[in-house]
């Protein structure tokens, strides 16, 4: 067998590099705006769980995780979780690790699964960043890299989101 048999056709390769490219449009294109209302606002949206949100809906818009009802049903409960158990315990390592388990109980019990607000509520549990968090910040952010990968989707051909139902 040659080696040139064992290489993707060249359409293979066109497709992957489209598809590569797009995903980063995409997350360059979110990150950018994050940082922009960041800029704006004065407020941190720009956060690395918002930043993992825009990875997912990236890199597999068509995944349950990345879904804009898991995406936007999962961050506010999470974050007043974590907020709650912050508020009671205080902000450490082990709050934040309770925080983050309960987040994911909180996700799978809304059947709502989108792991960076695991990450949210980590940071929450870790910095005390206050009551108003989730609604000054958590939600605009939600609402932001949600509202790229929209604007994404309708702009970029090979992007495909929100995922058409069948």
């Amino acid at each position: 067998m040659s080696a040139t048999t064992l290489r993707p056709p060249a359409t293979g390769r066109r497709a992957a590099w489209a598809t590569a490219l797009t995903a980063g449009a995409m997350l360059l294109g979110a990150t950018a705006l994050l940082g922009a209302v960041e800029a704006v606002t004065g407020r941190d949206v720009f956060a690395l769980p918002f930043v993992a949100s825009a990875a997912v809906l990236a890199l597999a818009p068509g995944a349950p995780l990345a879904r804009p009802a898991a995406v936007l049903l999962s961050y506010p409960p999470c974050a007043l979780v974590a907020v709650a158990v912050t508020a009671v315990v205080g902000p450490s390592v082990w709050t934040a690790s309770a925080a983050a388990g309960a987040s994911v109980v909180t996700m799978l019990l809304l059947r709502a699964p989108h792991a960076p607000a695991a990450v949210c509520a980590a940071f929450i549990g870790l910095t005390d960043p206050g009551i108003a968090y989730p609604l000054h910040t958590v939600l605009p952010a939600v609402l932001v890299v949600l509202g790229a990968a929209l604007l994404a989707g309708r702009l970029l051909p090979r992007y495909g989101y929100p995922p058409s139902r069948h």
